[in-house]
């Protein structure tokens, strides 16, 4: 029973989360077509649909009112580079660590991802969900040196992302001046962290596709910045990024 109540606290809080998420970012859902299986004349009625609801209501509402921590300042997104992306990848490699994986050379999220940014103030849980209102699981990709300059390439073409563990130059539409972990590329093999949903192609990343090696990690990017937020919290310090020239554009 209890396991049934926290599935559908966190469908209702996902949901939630979506559409939140949808109208800060400019998102409309409109023209949607679809079909009906009838399974019970029940099914439907806002009466039957409230009677579900209703009783983890007060559960959902404070769940989600939770304040997990508080940010210094305004963290939001932006090209070549942005406070939010700095700080999401920063934080991918140390709570993947914190789970017994190896520390990647690399972390990649796109900004587009992050669907609003973390507010100046206290941070709920509700906040983090309209963050990131996705089931993205971060992934380990195995990429040669190759591989990884084309990766390099693509994200200075389209002016920048989110990235931790290198940087890089844009010139034009090409990335120049590498460095991984501060050294020059070498001939040898990367470890990239990335979600499942860039590792797919997702938002034209098609060159994850070629990796060498995919492994799961099975750890959530909304549950990493979450507990991520929480121990700093923990420790008294307050939420903060910063931007380091990661990416920038060339003189």
């Amino acid at each position: 029973m209890i396991r049934g109540k926290n599935h559908i606290i966190s469908a209702c809080i996902l949901l939630i989360s979506i559409l939140t998420a949808c109208q800060h970012s400019g998102y409309k859902i409109n023209n949607s077509q679809g079909s009906f299986i009838k399974t019970d004349s029940l099914v439907g009625s806002d009466r039957l649909i409230e009677a579900i609801i209703s009783p983890y209501r007060d559960s959902l509402k404070l769940e989600m009112g939770k304040v997990i921590g508080k940010a210094e300042y305004e963290l939001s997104g932006g090209f070549p580079e942005g406070l939010l992306s700095n700080f999401v990848t920063d934080l991918v490699p140390v709570e993947c660590e914190r789970n017994g994986f190896q520390k990647p050379d690399i972390c990649i999220v796109n900004v587009k991802g992050l669907r609003i940014p973390i507010s100046k103030g206290d941070i709920t849980v509700e906040n983090i969900y309209q963050l990131m209102p996705f089931e993205n699981e971060i992934v380990y990709l195995t990429m040669s040196k190759d591989q990884v300059l084309e990766l390099f390439d693509f994200m200075a073409s389209v002016g920048g992302d989110g990235m931790s563990g290198a940087s890089f130059v844009i010139n034009g539409a090409r990335a120049v001046d590498i460095r991984v972990q501060n050294k020059r590329l070498e001939n040898r093999n990367y470890i990239i962290a990335t979600s499942d949903y860039l590792a797919d192609g997702g938002d034209h990343f098609e060159v994850f596709q070629t990796a060498i090696e995919r492994k799961s990690t099975g750890l959530k990017v909304r549950d990493a910045i979450i507990k991520h937020i929480k121990e700093l919290t923990a420790s008294g310090d307050m939420i903060s990024s910063k931007l380091d020239k990661r990416i920038y554009y060339a003189q």
